[in-house]
């Protein structure tokens, strides 16, 4: 299988969509403004968990096995196929799939939400919903605009919590930042709730803010318009990537300061940022910026660095290492990159090989 996307017995794809068809092409696709139910429906989401005793077989003959069970353990599986989901505690609670989607009933419509796509991953193990908010905004030139996306996510396997966030997408792309992910306090506008606490809507809705979360997209297309006026050399670029993929490089030795400029992953970055060939490189504010850098990092993220599965890379630049590397590279860039000025000698040099054999 090619994608993680969960397929039931009968083809149908548990994902839908609004808009541009998504990765792989596949999925349902429904009308801007389709009702809750059919969203839940063409989503494949209209199953539910159940949990039952876990049971181990202790010894086998020819006439009976011997049982026993794990008393502080349940099994969750699937109501309509009976498939396992996980093992969990027997004090985990459940989201069901179809909450991710009941969440946005009143955030839809008159609250100015539109859900632009929803599914489960991994035989229903995971499973988001997202939705958008307001209009696209432009950044540096009007065909380079930035949208806000809300996305509530969780799984019922143990291997996340149940995570509410706000997400800025540059539309050329589909890339996306997570905004505020590293506030604190009044400012945060990302929400976890662990699997010990019951899931409560409302209360979530509250302290994530469709206000607040306004504001703090305003303030971050505001970065991203000072990231775009802010002039990058090639030198820089190159620099502040290698140190993203490996912040000790500047205190490497040569050899292994031309082994992390010659990985897969500082080549692919170092040629989006340089060469011209990102999504929307064209764009007023892109070529020699900080911006530029930045958009080829969460291109490399979202959409061409090394996942088992392109969704398995959609679940890392959403939750998992991608979504931690866009937010490093995010902070590198309103810090100005990487200053080659204090970098040591051997690092210059090293970059300077690079560039060359590179030109």
């Amino acid at each position: 299988m090619a994608h993680e996307l969960t397929i039931r017995e009968n083809g149908k794809v548990e994902m839908a969509y609004v808009g541009d068809t998504p990765w792989h092409g596949l999925g349902n696709v429904l009308t801007p403004g389709a009702a809750i139910e059919e969203w839940i429906y063409a989503a494949g989401m209209d199953w539910r968990i159940q949990r039952g005793r876990v049971r181990y077989a202790v010894s086998r003959d020819s006439d009976a096995t011997d049982y026993r069970e794990f008393d502080d353990r349940v099994v969750l599986f699937r109501g309509d196929s009976k498939a396992p989901l996980g093992i969990v505690s027997d004090g985990f609670q459940i989201v069901q799939p179809r909450e991710t989607i009941e969440f946005f009933r009143d955030l839809v419509g008159n609250a100015g939400g539109q859900l632009e796509t929803a599914g489960t991953l991994f035989g229903g193990r995971k499973f988001w919903a997202m939705a958008r908010f307001g209009a696209d905004t432009v950044v540096a030139d009007r065909r380079d605009t930035m949208k806000l996306n809300l996305l509530l996510a969780t799984a019922c396997d143990g291997s996340m919590a149940t995570e509410g966030s706000w997400i800025s997408t540059r539309v050329v792309c589909n890339n996306t930042l997570q905004i505020g992910r590293s506030e604190t306090g009044s400012d945060a506008i990302r929400v976890k709730i662990n699997h010990r606490t019951k899931f409560d809507a409302t209360t979530v809705k509250a302290e994530l803010g469709i206000e607040k979360a306004q504001s703090v997209f305003a303030r971050t297309v505001s970065d991203m318009r000072k990231l775009a006026e802010l002039k990058l050399s090639p030198r820089n670029v190159v620099l502040a990537t290698a140190k993203l993929f490996n912040p000790d490089f500047r205190t490497l030795d040569d050899k292994a300061q031309n082994k992390v400029l010659n990985s897969k992953p500082v080549q692919t970055v170092g040629k989006l940022a340089l060469d011209g060939t990102a999504i929307g490189a064209e764009h007023d504010g892109m070529a020699g910026t900080a911006y530029g850098w930045l958009n080829a990092v969460t291109e490399y993220v979202d959409h061409t660095g090394r996942a088992r599965t392109a969704d398995a890379r959609l679940d890392s630049a959403w939750f998992g290492k991608g979504a931690d590397m866009k937010e490093r590279a995010f902070a590198m860039a309103m810090a100005g990159a990487e200053d080659d000025a204090r970098a040591p000698g051997s690092a210059v040099d090293s970059v300077n090989a690079w560039l060359a054999s590179h030109s």
